[in-house]
């Protein structure tokens, strides 16, 4: 497109173009960081990430595979327990160990997940403090045939 000369005080066409050009920037940067502002506003799904954990276990022919697990204090715990067994199987974790099974009481319980014979079974908890619990199956005879684990709380 020619270029006319302009007249003393307005701009040429070609100014024209970069004052709109300078503008549609300005208009961009603006928006950039609109953007950015509200994405720091929002919601820290890393963080949410870290407080929640999944935790899995097999229960079978009255043992627990694995019979170790690991979790944080204070996180949101998400267990998943296959039974792969013809009988029914329950994850409890107790309150204080138990060395035999005259001695398991409900009041001893600080929670539990039963899974029915060749069923899974979900379900979350919060850990207690730091520390190492006794976990085991409170159906009876299944504590005295072994079938018992670990649940470590780090803090």
């Amino acid at each position: 497109m020619p270029y006319s000369a302009a007249a003393e005080g307005e701009p040429s066409r070609q100014t024209g173009g970069n004052d709109s050009m300078m503008k549609r920037t300005r208009l961009l940067i603006a928006l950039v960081a609109v953007v950015m502002l509200i994405a720091a506003c929002g919601d820290d799904d890393d963080a949410a990430a870290d407080t929640n954990q999944q935790i899995a276990t097999s229960a079978r022919s009255f043992a627990f595979t694995p019979a170790s697990w690991t979790v944080a204090s204070g996180s949101d715990v998400t267990l998943t327990m296959t039974n792969t067994s013809d009988t029914d199987h329950e994850w409890v974790i107790m309150k204080a160990p138990i060395a035999s099974e005259d001695e398991f009481t409900e009041e001893g319980v600080y929670w539990e997940v039963e899974a029915l014979a060749g069923a899974t079974a979900s379900d979350s908890f919060t850990p207690p403090a730091p520390g190492t619990y006794q976990i085991l199956c409170g159906l009876e005879g299944h504590f005295t045939a072994g079938m018992v684990g670990e649940l470590i709380v780090t803090g």
